[in-house]
């Protein structure tokens, strides 16, 4: 199972914590006051911040040089673990102000820099991007200034539709949400543990140690599980990274009052082979590797190591590199790169209509660096709070409200006016709507010779229409059978009120892309349509290998399709309606199977072969069409390329029995050397691979006299006049 980053958009990125000096102490008023009389960062560890930082933007820019780079996001929790127990540990927040005022800090310290950065990118958007852009933008904002974005990654990634999308500039703020959270839930497990062991007369080190290794050895123990099992959700969750930060705790926990000889060559020996270790784990590390999983251990113990070594000095000493200015500098600026590199680099080369090429990424860091150091010398250290503030809870509430409101607020504007086109669409199609199952020029009837139909009209399904036009069949928690598969979920569509005739469509999502036709064909002749569309789940009862399936999911599939092909045998229908994307080359004979057990039921089949599509996640329809409107060609593709195997139609081409007949639609989706995304002024598809439900709809006249005669009807009258 591979590193699941680049199935839900790029790898990992972090934020940090700019903390004081660990040897800080809190007075009772919450302030932060330095027992050592340094204020000043340790160095060693803004020397860390800086090579996890870069560790990470390199990753971004240039996978292939360093295509395990996104450990720096555990170098970053572990930095961060260990600061905030430290500081936590010094002075456990036992009463409800002190923890306010932790949470009050944290807020004057983070959210303004991130509400910075969410406002100008989203102004990006808004400004050179097209509607449909905005949407999915506008999302992942309101997510990330909520501090949730790590859910909504995991939600994508499970949702089918969502699953292969498009990159967002604000995904990466994941690891900001995960820090977050920490910080929510950190202080509250401390505090509780510092008054059990007040009030039992325990030693807060000995409780607080053990309580810190229990949370992290669950956590530990939850990824590992949850990393080969579920992969998406391990890499985004909150609960699969508390052991990273968890490990900084303990160090924090076990090494905050002790001293250590920093002149001792160990010392320098320790924090050399920690650097070589991180360093090790972000060459051979990349996107097939499991990750977390027992992969994240090393990095995550190579920074804790080299926090140990203490910033030691001497001969052997790293301070000739880790005190160096330019260094210091960027582990100082190292919270606003990881705000800005992400964001920077997709959205400059969208908004300036040029490709990511290597010259122009090298133009890019020079700006990432700048607004950086903007970021922090005019956002972040002014509203950072001094040792001795007053007011500070007042002040973090002003921020938190205003931040929040202002990011929250642009999102649902963007978000109601790409509404507004979307409904304007929809009020123009039904227009143009005949209500009846007649072929027009809108749709797949512009490439029907007998209509006459003009080569060219205006788009009358949009981009941002067309990216939500999708049957509810194809829909995880609506009609879609999804992971990890239960009982059978069908929706009954068309005339279920005393029935003329019963249909069932069966197969996976590219049976399930059929549903508007088929509906519209229903209603009309007063038939009842049964789904039975199971995604990633081919439709047979052989044990057919799935990409991204895991072997317990796949064994619920084939207990599954039992169940269906059950109903389907013993259900009395008139039809059975399949079509089938099949992923791999699967044998020819594993349909017939199928095939023949529904025959044998004496059920006729009708199988639809599979449609032509673009499979590019990279570059949906919608979107394509959205930045080319001046020209739609640019967006097309050839029917070699787009037309894929469907050893399930050949199986029934091939199988000698009059209850099974085929239908090929493609001619009406694609010419001889040209597969277009706009026909007849509809967007063919949704997204990467599924017809959009309007254009589906419309092939309902060229698909409807193949259902009548695969149902054995010698006359039309005989399944009821429209």
């Amino acid at each position: 199972m591979g590193h699941t980053s680049d199935a839900a958009g790029p790898g990992p990125a972090a934020g940090r914590t700019l903390l004081d000096d660990p040897s800080a102490t809190v007075r009772s008023d919450g302030t932060e006051v330095p027992v050592s009389g340094s204020h000043a960062p340790r160095k060693d560890i803004q020397a860390l911040r800086a090579l996890a930082v870069a560790m990470v933007v390199v990753y971004h820019f240039w996978p292939a040089a360093l295509p395990g780079g996104f450990i720096g996001v555990d170098v970053f929790f572990v930095i961060s673990g260990f600061l905030i127990t430290g500081a936590l540990f010094r002075r456990p927040p036992r009463n409800l102000g002190r923890l306010t005022q932790f949470w009050a800090r944290r807020v004057l310290r983070l959210v303004p820099a991130v509400t910075v950065t969410l406002l100008v990118s989203l102004a990006a958007i808004a400004s050179f991007l097209p509607l449909i852009e905005w949407q999915s933008g506008a999302r992942h904002a309101w997510t990330s200034m909520l501090y949730v974005e790590n859910w909504r990654l995991v939600a994508d990634a499970t949702d089918y539709l969502r699953a292969e999308g498009t990159a967002s500039p604000f995904q990466h703020f994941w690891s900001l949400s995960v820090e977050e959270q920490f910080y929510l839930g950190w202080p509250l497990l401390v505090g509780l543990v510092a008054v059990l062991a007040a009030r039992c007369r325990w030693s807060l080190r000995t409780a607080l140690g053990v309580a810190i290794a229990a949370v992290t050895a669950f956590s530990f123990a939850y990824n590992l599980s949850l990393s080969w099992s579920e992969p998406s959700l391990a890499y985004f969750s909150t609960l699969t990274r508390i052991w990273e930060l968890g490990l900084g705790g303990i160090l924090a926990v076990w090494v905050v009052s002790s001293q250590r000889d920093r002149h001792s060559p160990v010392a320098a020996l320790l924090a050399w082979v920690a650097v070589a270790g991180m360093l090790a784990s972000a060459l051979l590390l990349d996107k097939t590797s499991v990750f977390p999983g027992w992969n994240a251990l090393f990095p995550t113990v190579c920074a804790a190591l080299f926090i140990l070594a203490g910033d030691p000095v001497g001969r052997f000493s790293p301070r000739p590199l880790t005190h160096a200015r330019g260094v210091q500098l960027v582990g100082d600026t190292s919270y606003a790169i990881y705000l800005w590199h992400w964001p920077v680099l997709l959205l400059v080369p969208l908004c300036l209509g040029l490709e990511t090429s290597t010259w122009l990424k090298v133009l890019l860091l020079p700006c990432v660096l700048a607004l950086s150091w903007l970021s922090t010398t005019f956002v972040e250290d002014p509203l950072r709070p001094a040792p001795h503030a007053t007011g500070v809870r007042r002040r973090s509430a002003l921020v938190l409200v205003l931040c929040s409101g202002l990011v929250v607020g642009l999102c649902a504007l963007m978000t109601w006016w790409v509404d507004r086109a979307a409904a304007d669409s929809e009020r123009r199609l039904a227009a143009l709507s005949s209500g009846v199952v007649e072929p027009t020029c809108v749709g797949a009837g512009a490439y029907d010779p007998d209509l006459d139909c003009p080569p060219t009209r205006d788009l009358v399904t949009t981009p941002e229409f067309s990216s939500g036009d999708i049957p509810p069949s194809i829909k995880v928690g609506e009609c879609l059978n999804w992971p990890p598969f239960s009982e059978p979920v069908t929706c009954q569509l068309g005339a279920t009120d005393e029935p003329v005739r019963r249909v069932a469509l069966y197969g996976n999502s590219h049976a399930g892309h059929w549903q508007p036709a088929l509906e519209a064909i229903a209603t009309v002749r007063r038939w009842q349509v049964d789904t039975y569309v199971v995604g990633v789940c081919q439709p047979t009862l052989d044990n057919v290998s799935m990409p991204g399936v895991m072997a317990t999911e796949q064994a619920n599939c084939d207990v599954l399709q039992e169940k269906v092909q059950n109903e389907l045998t013993s259900l009395d229908y008139d039809l059975v309606v399949m079509s089938t994307m099949d992923h791999e080359s699967t044998d020819v004979d594993v349909y017939e199977d199928t095939l023949t057990r529904l025959t044998e039921a004496e059920v006729p089949v009708l199988v639809i072969r599979d449609t032509p599509a673009p499979a590019d996640p990279d570059n949906p329809p919608p979107v394509c069409v959205s930045r080319h409107l001046d020209d739609l060609d640019a967006c097309a593709g050839s029917p070699g390329s787009w037309i894929r195997q469907d050893p399930l139609h050949e199986a029934a081409e091939e199988l000698d029995d009059p209850l099974v007949s085929t239908v090929d639609l493609n001619d009406r989706l694609c010419t001889e050397d040209r597969c277009p995304l706009v026909i007849g002024g509809v967007i063919v598809y949704a997204d990467f691979n599924h017809m959009s439900a309007t254009f589906n709809r419309s092939l309902a006249p060229y698909l409807e006299p193949y259902l009548v005669r695969a149902m054995g009807a010698e006359d039309d009258a005989l399944l009821t006049p429209r």
